[in-house]
């Protein structure tokens, strides 16, 4: 609502006049004037184009963003960007290459496009409107300016182009289409009986040699990692209250400037009518014809709809919602200062035309007494005279643990308790091991190998820790009772899967000797089922048996017969029958569609890729990656 307000105060012709003219501008603004450093330095060069050392290393943090989103739980530290260097150029220079051919071919892409483009964009939008300050904003956090950003743009709509064009010119034959339905509309008939793998693990009996024979045999499974515990100091603003002095009178202005701030975020809600400014005088008499017409008892939404030129606002009898001060033009705040609630003002006069406004609600501000506020407000005085003293202390805390030789004394000099951590490894634990900055630390060459105590390492905004190594423990063979569970079901599962491979063979050879499956699963005790006409990516199968099913070769005068475990450790015994291909004749046309489109697809795909291909090997590439 405010935001349309806002819009609409001036005109919508003047509103579109603007968006028009900031959006050119901010795509084609001055700021390459002024680039230096990395974002001309040459990274590559393609036919003569360059790819800058700052083009590197954005696409190299895009590039880890994108797998960072795509895999939630990969450590950042193993994305290293020397070793993304060289792919990623390599990407980049691909591109280059189809921009060029793109350009080559005719192609382009206009900047009305662009700006079009980036008024749909809702990280740039405002109350649905483009916003300039927020555009720049989004830009310079994710380390573009307006004229690179664009830049980008255009070469991703010139590549997306390219290979659209490619795309189209894909197609396929009647022929190739019948022969992939064949395959992907082929029905298979076929039995299968089900051995449990569970009564048979239960019925496995092991011997305390057995047990004892497979943890001598197979240690190097039940050693340990090597772990550690270290000791540390943790500074935060917290630990720095103490040092610090809070003046009544801070208290005391502070709170004052906070209800100060409260007073001045309570909330109205008001409506007006606006009549624009016309040249002959005219929009005044209206306004006092309006405004005595009020006087008189008229309803003032109805005359809102009815005469106001705000025609957004109009349509709700001139609501302009709940504002707070500094929303409106400085002109209509005043004016609504000096009202009650119910009261209308006279004629107010501001850049965007002639108004009546009519203060309609107030929200006041909840302003707590002084009594229940200090202790917030000393504790946030606190924190802020102890957040001033970090960088003071956090360089007392490198001096002093620099050489240490023990963090100890460190804790003594800096007044601060020095803790110890649980036992963790390389791969992290609980507690401060659980941050990967502090297991990269501890686990550095400095501090393992050498015995010193870790640089100061920033953990978030407000808190640092520094670490040294108190107890190295090497990897060792755990204690054989702390692993027997795990070795006898281990030996369980082995010697059912034996003899469940046993009996699957037998009952194997029964089949293909003659029996059904139903005969042989009847006769030992089995579930089976039966599958006709069964299509691939059927949801009624186990995935591993339609895979399975789906890969045996065709039967000719007997039923093909195979096994395979699924994943419970059941072994399963199959019998294909049947295999018809799949009738493109039949299919409906709507697959037949689908079908023409995705061969299509495929092969503009493979023809896109060959292309790329010709014109990486023909263009002049100069490249240190």
């Amino acid at each position: 609502m405010l935001q349309n307000l806002r819009d609409n105060l001036n005109g919508v012709a003047k509103s579109v006049l603007v968006a028009i003219i900031i959006v050119p501008f901010a795509l084609f603004g001055i700021d390459a004037i002024f680039l230096s450093g990395s974002a001309v330095k040459e990274a590559a060069n393609v036919n003569g184009e360059s790819i800058t050392e700052f083009r590197l290393q954005q696409a190299v943090v895009n590039h880890k963003q994108q797998v960072l989103s795509r895999f939630k739980d990969i450590d950042p530290a193993l994305l290293v960007d020397e070793q993304l260097r060289a792919p990623v150029m390599q990407q980049l220079i691909r591109k280059k290459v189809v921009e060029q051919a793109a350009v080559d071919q005719g192609m382009g892409i206009s900047s009305r496009t662009i700006y079009e483009l980036l008024l749909e964009v809702p990280e740039f939008l405002t109350d649905g409107k483009f916003d300039a300050e927020r555009y720049d904003f989004v830009l310079r956090q994710m380390g573009y300016t307006p004229t690179s950003y664009s830049k980008l743009l255009v070469s991703e709509l010139l590549v997306n182009q390219f290979l659209q064009g490619v795309a189209v010119t894909g197609f396929s034959t009647e022929k190739e289409q019948s022969l992939l339905a064949s395959i992907t509309e082929q029905t298979r008939d076929f039995y299968y009986l089900t051995i449990p793998s569970a009564p048979i693990v239960e019925a496995v009996a092991l011997s305390e040699e057995d047990v004892k024979a497979y943890y001598s045999s197979h240690s190097e499974k039940f050693m340990t990692e090597e772990q550690l515990i270290v000791e540390y100091l943790e500074l935060t603003p917290s630990d720095l209250i103490g040092e610090v002095s809070v003046d009544e009178q801070m208290v005391e202005d502070l709170y004052q400037a906070k209800v100060d701030a409260a007073a001045e975020n309570q909330s109205r809600k008001a409506a007006h009518i606006l009549l624009e400014k016309q040249d002959d005088g005219s929009h005044l008499e209206k306004i006092e014809m309006i405004l005595d017409q009020l006087k008189k008892g008229e309803d003032f939404a109805s005359l809102a709809r009815e005469y106001s030129e705000d025609y957004i606002t109009a349509e709700q009898g001139g609501d302009l919602g709940f504002t707070q001060r500094g929303d409106l033009p400085k002109e209509l705040d005043s004016a609504l200062d000096k009202l009650a609630v119910g009261e209308l003002s006279g004629v107010v006069d501001s850049e965007s035309g002639v108004h009546i406004l009519k203060l309609i609600a107030k929200k006041e501000a909840d302003i707590p007494s002084r009594e229940e506020s200090e202790p917030a407000i000393r504790r946030e005085v606190e924190l802020q005279m102890a957040r001033d003293l970090m960088p003071e202390r956090i360089e007392m805390l490198k001096d002093l643990s620099y050489n240490a030789s023990s963090l100890q004394e460190t804790a003594d000099q800096v007044a601060l308790d020095l803790k110890v951590s649980e036992p963790f490894g390389r791969n992290g634990g609980t507690g401060i091991a659980s941050n990967a900055v502090v297991v990269n630390a501890a686990f550095s060459d400095a501090v393992l190998e050498q015995g010193y105590a870790s640089e100061v390492l920033e953990l978030s905004d407000e808190k640092v820790l520094v670490l040294a190594v108190r107890k190295r423990m090497a990897p060792h063979l755990k204690a054989l009772n702390d692993v027997r569970n795990e070795i006898e079901l281990t030996l369980k599962k082995q010697r059912a899967s034996e003899q469940l491979i046993a009996r699957g063979e037998s009952l194997k050879k029964r089949v293909k000797a003659g029996e059904t499956v139903e005969a042989v699963a009847k006769s030992e005790g089995l579930e089976w089922q039966v599958q006709l006409d069964a299509k691939r990516m059927s949801s009624k199968l186990d995935r591993r048996i339609e895979q399975k099913v789906f890969s045996m070769e065709i039967p000719r005068e007997a039923p093909v017969v195979d096994s395979l475990f699924l994943e419970n450790g059941d072994l399963v015994l199959i019998a294909l029958s049947n295999v018809k291909p799949g009738d493109f004749s039949a299919i409906s046309l709507r697959q037949k569609r689908a079908m023409a489109a995705s061969t299509a697809a495929v092969t503009a795909g493979q023809e896109y890729q060959a292309y790329e291909e010709l014109l990486l090997k023909s263009a002049d590439v100069a490249s240190n990656y």
